[in-house]
């Protein structure tokens, strides 16, 4: 900030300093050199600071004496020429020296030779002197030329960091008040009382004062005119923090992600001091803007405010909440909810006015929330008084009518009292009527008197309906508009297609744009509106948006009924036919490969230059409005018209050539999630329309790709072609594209389907142990080991929010029935209820005395029953956050709890082997069933005829009771190990179950039959559910991941036994694989073929290593046991024995004469390879995750999971060196190939460095390798050696995979490709490996991927 002040002062100072003859070019060359150094930030680093110190002083100090002298008199001026003369020659000292450091070279010598400190200091103290000797303060008035100094230097600020927050927040311009056009609000005199009671409601305070008003009114009755005034009074009072307008016309204007970081730009636009705190929150979190609104609302919002000290009222006004879009079934998703939740809290003096029509989903939204308080205002205006309105509208007709009679020279008295009562009377509570007859009466092509007499005649004055006379007024302008015309039926067939494409656009376009979407003549579609001016608002100007006046007119135009002349009425289905078919045609056009000229390169879009001027020339606004929107267009499309067989022909062909580069468009301008969103809604249509197997599954494959891919093209359009295309299975959309596959192979065989996992949710950091769906479906929560609770939206997979607050892992989360709300049990023996939308934890329950397993809502959402390892079951009052009693019987852990359908009963099941049925009026147990083994889960059918109930045990046996006689009646057998999970589908059709085995089931409940089994996770299924609709199955594991499953697939997919480690030979022709069936096998890298599989090991096979001639393998087992196989043909040359427990790593030494393992049983041991015999055995304090040989074989170095690292002599056995300096498991250890260094890599990523010096070993001074990526330092600061990043690690393993499934290049850290999660499990080290650009990775889901990726590191 110091240097942007200083350079923006320069550049003012520079010019004024010429103008004066007695300091001349002496000033400005002292300047000049000035602003050299402070920008040339680079070479003087080491001294910036007081460079930039300097540099402030000489400009301030030249500002104001430049500005004085630029005033002064000639007699003045030769006053102060010995003071001038002496300032000059302390400048001139200055200048000389800093000229020296204009050469970029001279000026790193200087800098390093470490003597410019004293320079500065004694030039800064030369400068007071001068000063005083000046005496600016007594005798020259520098008050002004400061003044205008610090208005500049803050200019450029304020523009700053307005350009920071356009850049981040990307504000949408056209929803400000300030947008819209001036004469907008109520007529003058007009809506008075109702926005006295505003303006009231605003200016009062206390705590009982609500702090949203909620304003709603049929459509037409004024409620934006009302907005429009409020803001205007509002914004003339400094009160207006910020409004959005939203519309239906405009996506950026409906677009719920687009609220919040409007209204903050606004805010930050009127009040300075939160304009700096909402900066410094954008500079330290760019993506701030683009998280879920909950920290939306938080980090732009709320925190900044209440740093920002004395913060005066404010107003924040939303109108037209009704047209802004919805998600999870509420119009602008949560952000309602979240202001009436957060903001009564917050504390800050802002008040929030909402318009909206009447909708019950906008009502539920107020009702639903406040738990009994009252937390709005709420005014409705076609309940206002009618006397009050009638008046208005008559004030305002009166008004305009008189006007128009001015205007065009009417003799009045026009147009009387009786025509205007009439109009009053029709216009009903309808401003809308009102406006649009002003606007049609005043149309110069037409005589006033006419248009108004062409109004009135109407042979049906009856108001038999809510809109008829608005209804009547608008067929009336449309009939006048052909009147008279002897090709009138020609004039409405282009009204339907022109102005019915305009009411059903997603988006407004420009004339110019709507114009080239349609092939339409742009004169004759200006030509077509020009009769509309009083419907539609129609700019002179043909690249900016037409649109209508009011909502009203879009449905007269669509609701069947309403539009009495069928010459036009717009039929929605033909109409949305038509423009899906343009939106192919001109995709079509203009899509193909690198659209935006960028090149090849790997990069992502934040990184391409001057994008959005790339984007502005190469995709103009038809071609990005077809882009983002025809998908919704061809999901209403109507088969029954001309159009069809056209349409399906272009789609055809859109999708087999275009497909791929449409997606990329969407992804350069920043809208991928679109890409989603289209074909959700396209896929059911071509199936209802049965548009041939072709399309529908060209159709289905970018869906898939767009799911499997979302992470990684969403942030790089060129990772569809660079990543998306080397992995995708062998489907009709790889054959369709196959021309744009890029250098870089996979050998491995493509699979022939899609993996039946839809979605793998990636982020939790330990076992996964519940997950739970919200009502409609939109969004889970997950429960974990790391503590955290976390929200995900299971459209795209992306995390929504992540709640802490327990104080160790999370056992169970559930919604509410209404998904209202969260509850969560963890280990820390607490209940923790949450917000679902805000995140905000409501309460904590405390009671029980041991971790609680399982905690769900009774169906009314007033009780929580939870279920606990201290044998005990508690029921809670959720309202008033009280224990309402404990239920004791159980002898064990109690695991699992459910409700009957009658809610008055409750199912418990124990690890003591019962299953208890309790009543909950009298708290006591109705019944003890005893069963075989530990009860782990439970599920109860819906309401059926005859109800059943379930339960997993740790048999592995599901058993089918009857609720009414508790009865075993079936079971469901399958699974090979404990039942974790068991859920019905909402229709009790289906059952799900997960189980220890790994194994996924799903089977036909009626039937009790396994009709699925899918597999995928590797580790414990943990639970699993279906989806509210049947379609989708959500399961959690230990092994950190949330999967998605297309419920409606059969059969058996997945492998049981899957590769755990994977090597790569020397000479890169072969890999070799160990799997979790014991199995080894040899593949080639050429084609992934396999050569040959052999069974060695009874367990896990956990680790293999290679010997140097690649002649041999080792591998070491779960078996305890460690084998020497034969290349060739796999057979085993020795088995090893002496571990007693699993063997992690095997390595060989450089000779392959030798071999150490390191175990679980605490051991590491040396074995001579020939004599096949046990040389020596090194005892840890802990288990050993890894062992290795320095480069010479002298030493050995192991790593425990207590995060101690051995330091071992191989000859003697004698330990060397331990080194306990970080208190995570080792994951690995090894020398550097040099053996100058000991390297460390432990489970939380972090890595250790010592260097080896003999027998010591002296840990590096930097701590913050990685060895994902290079971390070279040049120089450390106390003068001790660091090594290079290459010193580190062998150079020929130059790719890492990154948790995030970048593979990387760990030299320099460029992006290669990425994984798709069906492909890997980087956190497993042993499941991946690179060798010179061959990489390998393995996947929990059996899939072994081999890639060549040697064209992308050259």
């Amino acid at each position: 900030m110091l240097q942007a002040v200083a350079v923006d002062a320069l550049q003012l100072a520079i010019p004024l300093a010429t103008a004066i003859p007695l300091l001349g070019s002496n000033v400005r060359g002292i300047l000049e050199t000035v602003l050299f150094i402070v920008q040339v930030k680079d070479d003087v680093k080491m001294k910036k600071a007081q460079c930039q110190l300097l540099a402030e002083r000489v400009v301030t100090i030249s500002a104001a004496i430049t500005t004085e002298l630029m005033k002064a008199d000639p007699a003045t001026l030769a006053r102060r020429e010995n003071s001038v003369v002496a300032l000059l020659g302390t400048l001139r000292r200055i200048q000389t020296f800093l000229q020296e450091l204009t050469s970029a070279s001279l000026a790193r010598r200087i800098f390093n030779r470490g003597d410019v400190g004293g320079k500065l200091t004694l030039f800064r103290q030369q400068l007071d002197t001068a000063i005083d000797v000046f005496h600016i303060t007594e005798d020259m008035r520098t008050e002004d030329a400061l003044t205008l100094l610090s208005t500049a230097v803050k200019e450029g600020e304020d523009k700053r960091d307005i350009l920071l927050m356009n850049s981040l927040l990307r504000p949408v311009a056209t929803a400000s008040y300030l947008a819209r056009a001036p004469g907008s609000g109520c007529f003058a005199g007009t809506r008075k009382s109702l926005i006295d009671q505003i303006s009231t409601w605003f200016n009062k305070s206390g705590s009982q004062v609500p702090q949203m008003f909620w304003l709603s009114g049929l459509g037409g009755t004024g409620k934006t005119a009302v907005s429009h005034t409020v803001c205007e009074k509002m914004h003339a009072n400094g009160q207006l923090g910020a409004s959005f307008f939203f519309s239906r016309d405009e996506a950026d204007r409906r677009r719920v992600a687009s609220i919040i970081p409007t209204l903050a730009f606004q805010l930050a636009s009127v009040n300075s001091a939160y304009r700096r705190k909402l900066c410094d929150v954008l500079k330290a979190h760019p993506d701030a803007p683009s998280h879920a609104q909950q920290y939306q609302l938080k980090e732009l919002l709320l925190d900044p405010l209440k740093e920002v000290p004395s913060l005066p009222p404010y107003l924040i006004v939303l109108d037209a909440l009704d047209e802004c879009d919805k998600e999870r079934a509420m119009e602008g998703g949560d952000l309602i909810p979240l202001i009436l939740r957060e903001l009564p809290n917050s504390g800050l003096n802002i008040k929030v006015l909402i318009t909206s029509r009447p909708e019950r989903s906008i009502k539920n939204m107020f009702n639903a929330r406040g738990r009994g308080m009252k937390i709005y205002d709420t005014s409705v205006l076609h309940d206002m008084d009618q006397s009050v309105v009638k008046e208005d509208i008559a004030s305002y007709l009166t008004y305009h009518l008189q006007r128009i009679q001015a205007d065009r020279n009417l003799t009045p008295p026009w147009p009387g009292d009786q025509v205007l009562n009439n109009l009053v009377t029709r216009a009903g509570l309808f401003f809308i009527f009102a406006a649009t007859i002003v606007n049609f009466v005043a149309d110069t092509y037409y005589s006033p008197r006419a248009q108004l007499q062409r109004l009135l005649y109407s042979g049906n004055s009856e108001l038999r309906a809510t809109y008829m006379q608005v209804d009547f007024l608008y067929s009336q302008v449309l009939r006048i508009s052909v009147e008279g015309r002897v090709d009138a039926s020609e004039l409405c067939v282009r009204f339907v297609k022109i102005v019915g494409a305009i009411v059903l656009l997603q988006d407004p376009l420009s004339i110019s744009a709507l114009a080239h979407l349609l092939a339409h003549d742009v004169a004759d579609l200006e030509g077509a509106l020009s009769p509309l001016h009083s419907l539609l608002d129609v700019p002179s100007d043909r690249d900016e948006p037409v649109r209508i006046f009011h909502p009203s007119f879009r449905d007269f135009l669509l609701i069947q009924g309403r539009c009495q002349d069928s010459r036009f009425a717009v039929s929605e289905g033909r109409t949305h036919t038509h423009l899906a078919l343009c939106c192919l045609k001109v995709m079509l056009r203009h899509l193909k490969r690198n659209i935006c000229d960028i090149g090849d390169d790997i990069v992502l879009n934040s990184e391409i230059p001057d994008l959005e001027k790339k984007l502005r020339k190469c995709i103009p606004p038809e071609l990005s409005y077809a882009c983002r929107h025809w998908g919704e267009h061809l999901s209403h499309a109507a088969r029954d018209t001309d159009h069809w067989k056209e349409l399906i022909e272009r789609l055809s062909e859109f999708t087999s050539t275009k497909l791929l580069y449409w997606i990329e468009a969407l992804s350069l301008e920043g809208r991928f999630p679109l890409c989603i969103s289209n074909l959700v809604t396209v896929i059911p249509w071509c199936k209802a329309n049965a548009v041939g197997p072709k399309i529908s599954n060209l159709i289905y494959d970018a869906y898939r790709l767009v799911l499997d891919f979302h992470q990684v093209i969403d942030v790089s359009a060129v990772q569809l072609y660079h990543s998306a295309l080397i992995f995708i299975p062998n489907c009709s959309l790889l054959h369709a594209y196959q021309h744009e596959l890029p250098r870089v192979r996979m050998t491995t065989p493509r699979t022939d389907e899609w993996d039946v996992s839809l979605l793998v949710l990636e982020g939790h950091r330990s076992s996964v142990n519940m997950a739970s769906f919200s009502r409609e479906g939109s969004r889970a929560a997950s429960a974990s080991d790391d503590g955290d609770v976390r929200i995900w939206d299971t459209l795209d997979g992306g995390q929504v929010s992540c709640l802490k607050g327990h104080e160790g892992a999370v056992k169970s989360v559930e919604y509410s029935p209404d998904s209202s709300f969260i509850v969560s049990g963890g280990s820390d023996a607490t209940i923790r209820l949450w917000d679902a939308v805000t995140g905000f934890n409501i309460s904590t329950l405390t009671g029980h005395k041991g971790c609680v397993n399982s905690a769900i809502f009774s169906s009314d959402g007033c009780n929580i029953v939870s279920a606990s390892e201290d044998s005990t079951l508690c029921i809670w009052d959720t309202l008033e956050n009280k224990l309402l009693a404990s239920l004791n019987g159980h002898s064990g852990p109690v695991t699992c709890v459910t409700f009957l359908a009658d809610g008055s009963r409750i199912l418990s099941g124990s690890v003591d082997s019962t299953i208890r049925l309790w009543d909950l009026k009298t708290k006591s147990t109705v019944e003890v069933l005893h069963c075989a083994s530990a009860i782990l889960s439970l599920a109860v059918s819906p309401p059926l005829q005859n109800p059943i109930f379930l339960s997993g045990s740790q048999d592995g046996v599901i058993t089918i009771r009857d609720v009414g006689s508790l009865k075993e009646v079936g079971h469901l057998i399958g699974h090979a190990a404990a039942i974790k999970s068991v859920t019905f589908s909402s229709h009790g059709e289906k059952v799900v179950s997960g189980s220890s085995d790994g194994a996924i089931r799903v089977w036909d409940a009626a039937g009790r039959s396994c009709v699925a089994e899918y597999r995928g996770h590797s580790g414990p299924v943990e639970c699993t559910r279906f989806t509210p609709d049947g379609t989708r199955i959500l399961s959690s594991s230990t092994d950190r991941s949330i999967r998605m499953w297309d419920a409606s697939v059969e059969g058996v997919h997945g492998l049981k036994e899957y590769v755990m480690t994977v090597q790569i030979t020397d000479n890169l022709e072969h890999v070799v694989s160990g799997s979790t069936d014991g199995k080894f096998a040899l593949w080639k890298t050429s084609d992934g073929s396999m050569v040959y599989e052999v069974n060695v090991h009874r367990g896990i096979i956990h680790c293999l290593a290679l010997s140097h001639d690649d002649k041999a393998v080792a591998s070491g087992s779960a078996d305890h046991t460690i084998c020497i196989l034969n290349m060739d043909n796999g057979s085993n040359v020795a088995t090893f024995e002496g571990h007693t427990d699993e063997v992690y790593t095997v390595e060989f030494s450089s000779n392959s004469s030798l071999l150490v393992s390191a175990s679980q049983d605490g051991q590491a041991k040396i074995w001579d390879v020939s004599t096949r015999k046990l040389k020596r055995s090194f005892t840890h304090s802990n288990s050993v995750g890894g062992a290795s040989f320095s480069p010479d074989d002298k030493l050995i170095c192991s790593g425990t999971m207590d995060g101690a690292v051995y330091v071992w002599n191989v000859e003697t056995g004698h330990r060397v060196a331990i080194l306990n300096e970080y208190p995570s498991p080792v994951l690995c250890t090894l020398f550097s190939p040099n053996g100058k260094w000991l390297v460390s890599w432990f489970e939380d990523e972090a890595v250790k460095v010592w260097k080896v010096q003999g027998t010591k070993f002296q840990p590096s001074p930097y701590q913050e390798w990685r060895l994902d990526r290079r971390t070279d330092i040049a120089n450390s600061r106390d003068g001790k050696e660091l090594p290079k990043y290459d010193d580190l690690l062998p150079s020929d393993e130059p790719l890492y995979l990154q948790e995030d499934g970048w593979v990387t290049s760990a030299p320099t850290g460029k992006r290669i490709c990425w994984v798709p999660p069906s492909r890997r499990q980087p956190w497993l080290r042993t499941l991946w490996e690179s060798l010179k650009g061959i990489f390998i990775t393995g996947s929990q889901a059996g899939v072994l991927t081999i890639v060549d990726l040697t064209f992308a590191l050259e």
